[in-house]
């Protein structure tokens, strides 16, 4: 019932990548409020989503919930168990003036998403697209931003993330 109440407000997002970054979202702020419940119900809700790490990156999950037992929250529930496949999300971190770069295939036919969710204080510029085309281009201003579209064909595409700022940030980076 607990777990069910935790996950209502993410009922409301429209697909997992929804779902999912704001999830992180949410954690991201339990944790700089260090709010363990909060903490816990981020985890919970990442776990009953199916999201995990890309391979070899730290879960996000574990240790939201690392940190909320460490500041005396019990969790009682049994831990969720996600599903093979399915949503990824990645963290990373640009220094002022840097860009991270990377190709994703998506399916033709399926709706492709991509969010990024920034440090607080922190804009960050997300493109997706082709060398010579782009998808989708947004500046994420302390919110989340997300590009979807339906790929026309099965294809490699482009995202790009840009740190136009004084400052380091970390953000996600959640797809499908």
């Amino acid at each position: 019932m607990l777990l069910l109440a935790l996950l209502a407000p993410l009922a409301m997002a429209d697909t997992p990548v929804d779902s999912i970054s704001l999830a992180i979202s949410r954690g991201i702020a339990a944790e700089a409020a260090r709010d363990g419940r909060g903490m816990l119900a981020a985890a919970r809700s990442l776990e009953a989503l199916g999201a995990k790490p890309r391979a070899g990156e730290a879960d996000l999950a574990e240790y939201w919930r690392n940190r909320a037992l460490a500041r005396g929250v019990r969790d009682k529930a049994p831990p969720v168990r996600g599903r093979v496949l399915g949503p990824a999300y990645s963290r990373g971190v640009l220094a002022p003036g840097a860009a991270l770069s990377t190709e994703q295939v998506f399916l033709a036919g399926q709706k492709a998403e991509i969010a990024l969710v920034p440090q607080a204080g922190r804009s960050l510029t997300i493109r997706v697209g082709t060398v010579d085309k782009a998808i989708c281009e947004r500046v994420s201003a302390n919110v989340r931003v997300k590009c979807d579209w339906i790929p026309t064909f099965t294809r490699r595409v482009q995202i790009r993330v840009a740190n136009n700022g004084a400052a380091p940030a970390l953000y996600y980076l959640v797809s499908n």
